[in-house]
């Protein structure tokens, strides 16, 4: 899925489930970071081709989780970026739900072709199957076969066609529809609301700066399989790293506008640590249970 419907999307959601405009700025906020993890951020283009950092770096529970620290709707954006992208095909990488721990299970018991594989003894886990054929024979460019498998969630839509303008659409036709009700219903609360929005707002530019500045940045390195699509861009690349300050510099601005709501969201987490703690532990130590007991030298390798 691209920006917008990723952007209007969250926003969407926001306003129906909570009726707040500032809230709804903020699941949107929150479903446009995880596609900071492109070919971004002076790494080499090839780096990001052979590991398939793309939605997997930013696009996993674990960041969920950190974000829920500063505001639980944050975190609900990327729930939502990470549902869309899973919708989508292996040939458009899908979502690394469990990036890195999905990376621990390096093969699979059978290949593409539903061939058995041979057995590593080093290896005690396994999954069942590579990625489907279309991983290897219909990848877009910068896909190489993939030395492992990629472990992710792959759904039957193309990025960017029917289903990717259907969500955008009914998400803007939500956003209208909520927006004249409430207009009509009482136009003054909508126009208080906004004006709780100006740390959304830097919020914002800080993102669009980070992407611009990330887009240049990309434009800057060899393009892989001779693509020139971003070849104007290097034209202003210079603006490159002014663009990464000043998405930082507004990222900062934003935590000083908004510390109070994330202050009060630590203190509401931190008033139930007990609890937190010991579902945390009790987790931790019965999966560490689970697999050393399938994983044990007697048995066969464990399937995930």
């Amino acid at each position: 899925m691209d920006l917008p419907t990723h952007a209007i999307f969250g926003f969407a959601i926001g306003l129906v489930f909570f009726g707040h405009p500032e809230i709804a700025l903020l699941v949107s906020l929150g479903a446009l970071i995880p596609d900071l993890d492109r070919e971004y951020w002076f790494v080499k283009v090839s780096v990001y081709r052979d590991e398939q950092l793309h939605r997997a770096l930013l696009h996993n529970v674990f960041v969920m989780g950190l974000l829920y620290m500063v505001s639980p709707f944050l975190a609900l954006g990327i729930f939502l970026h990470m549902l869309l992208d899973s919708f989508t095909t292996s040939k458009d990488r899908g979502c690394e739900w469990f990036w890195p721990l999905s990376r621990l299970v390096k093969r699979g018991l059978y290949d593409a072709n539903m061939e058995p594989q041979p057995l590593d003894p080093r290896e005690r886990v396994y999954f069942y199957q590579e990625d489907p054929r279309a991983t290897i024979e219909y990848p877009e460019p910068d896909l190489p076969e993939p030395r492992s498998p990629w472990r992710r969630v792959y759904g039957p839509a193309l990025n960017s066609n029917l289903l990717d303008r259907g969500f955008l659409c009914g998400a803007i036709g939500l956003t209208i529809v909520w927006l004249l009700t409430q207009y009509f219903s009482n136009g003054t609360l909508l126009l208080d609301n906004l004006s709780k929005c100006v740390p959304q707002l830097v919020a914002y530019f800080s993102i669009m700066a980070l992407f611009l500045g990330g887009e240049l940045d990309r434009s800057d390195q060899e393009a892989p399989f001779g693509k020139t699509q971003l070849n104007p861009l290097r034209k202003v690349s210079f603006l490159k790293i002014p663009l990464v300050i000043l998405g930082g510099f507004l990222a900062i601005l934003w935590l000083i506008l908004y510390r109070y709501q994330i202050l009060a969201n630590l203190e509401l987490i931190s008033s139930n640590w007990i609890p937190i703690l010991v579902v945390g532990l009790i987790a931790t130590i019965s999966n560490i249970a689970i697999v050393k007991w399938h994983t044990r030298k007697s048995q066969p390798p464990a399937i995930v």
